[in-house]
C-alpha cells in the first residue's frame, strides 16, 4: 500500500488573496491538540530552565519537539485503540523527536535564581 503523503503548504484563508502562514499560536486554543502542544512547550521550556533563558533557535526547537510529541502521542493512542497508523511515519517522527530532544538536552536545567537571591540578601542587609 503506498504511503499517504501530507502536503505542507501555506493557507490562503484571507479574503484579500494573501497567503497566511499559520503557527501554533494561531490554533484554536480550546482544542485538545492545541492544549497538549502548548502544555508540552511549557513543560519542555521549564525543563530547560525557563522560556526566558532560551534563544530563539532553542524556542523554535522546543515548539517542533512539542508538536512532534503531540502527533506521536496521537498516533500511539490510535494504534492502542485498534486504529491503523502509518508505521514508517510513526518511526520517523519518533526518531525525529528523539533527535530534537537530544539537541535540546535531556537533563533538566536548574533555573537561575541568582538575581532574586541577590535582591533578597540586599533587602535583608538593609534592615
Amino acid at each position: 500500500m503506498p504511503r499517504k503523503r501530507t502536503e505542507l503548504k501555506p493557507t490562503n484563508d484571507a479574503d484579500d488573496g494573501k497567503v497566511r502562514l499559520r503557527s501554533l499560536a494561531d490554533l484554536d486554543q480550546r482544542t485538545v491538540a492545541a492544549q497538549k502542544a502548548r502544555t508540552l512547550v511549557e513543560n519542555i521550556e521549564a525543563d530547560l530552565g525557563g522560556a526566558d533563558r532560551l534563544s530563539t533557535a532553542k524556542r523554535t526547537l522546543v515548539t517542533r519537539a512539542a508538536v512532534t510529541a503531540a502527533i506521536v502521542e496521537s498516533m500511539e493512542a490510535a494504534a492502542l485503540t485498534g486504529g491503523e497508523i502509518d508505521l514508517a511515519g510513526y518511526v520517523a517522527l519518533t526518531n525525529n523527536l528523539r533527535r530534537l530532544l537530544t539537541t535540546l538536552g535531556l537533563e533538566r536545567a536548574a533555573k537561575d535564581i541568582t538575581p532574586n537571591l541577590d535582591a533578597y540578601i540586599a533587602g535583608r542587609v538593609g534592615r
